[in-house]
């Protein structure tokens, strides 16, 4: 079962790998991301980035959504994380389940912030970020901004400037 998606550029890093895992009691991280999972540096390098006894796959869209529907990741604790809105939504359109996704570190990193509009602190989204977003919530999703376990959670949709 998923308990967050979340959308981070730094994916596995600090907050994630201590914080959200103790906090959600995640047994495992799956980065969904063809472009990442293609990236053997990046592949090891986010492995050895997770926290003891929480196993990190980093894997394509397809083949993370496979293991998402598997049966016998039901009874599984798993955070899905990527980079980008994008592969969430297309993981999202594969898979049953309707998890909540956090926004919570995304668009300070590459591209220019002057053609991206700021939502929060640590939220900068271009127009087609907002399009995306909008999409995974036409899904049924919960879409929420909650950087750290202990920061109040904030509709995210309502901080775009949405319902």
């Amino acid at each position: 079962m998923i308990t967050m998606m979340r959308v981070d550029d730094r994916l596995i890093h600090g907050q994630v790998a201590v914080m959200w895992s103790k906090e959600l009691r995640i047994q495992r991280i799956i980065v969904a991301s063809d472009a990442i999972a293609a990236n053997e540096l990046q592949v090891s390098a986010l492995k050895m980035a997770a926290p003891a006894g929480v196993k990190a796959a980093i894997l394509p869209i397809d083949k993370a959504a496979g293991v998402i529907n598997d049966p016998r990741a039901k009874d599984m604790r798993i955070l899905v994380i990527s980079n980008n809105p994008e592969d969430l939504l297309k993981v999202a359109e594969k898979i049953e389940e309707k998890p909540v996704l956090n926004v919570a570190n995304y668009g300070r990193i590459g591209g220019n912030l002057s053609e991206k509009t700021k939502v929060a602190e640590s939220v900068y989204l271009t127009e087609h970020d907002k399009e995306v977003i909008e999409k995974i919530g036409n899904l049924g999703i919960e879409i929420i901004h909650q950087p750290l376990p202990s920061d109040t959670k904030q509709n995210f949709q309502k901080m775009m400037g949405g319902k």
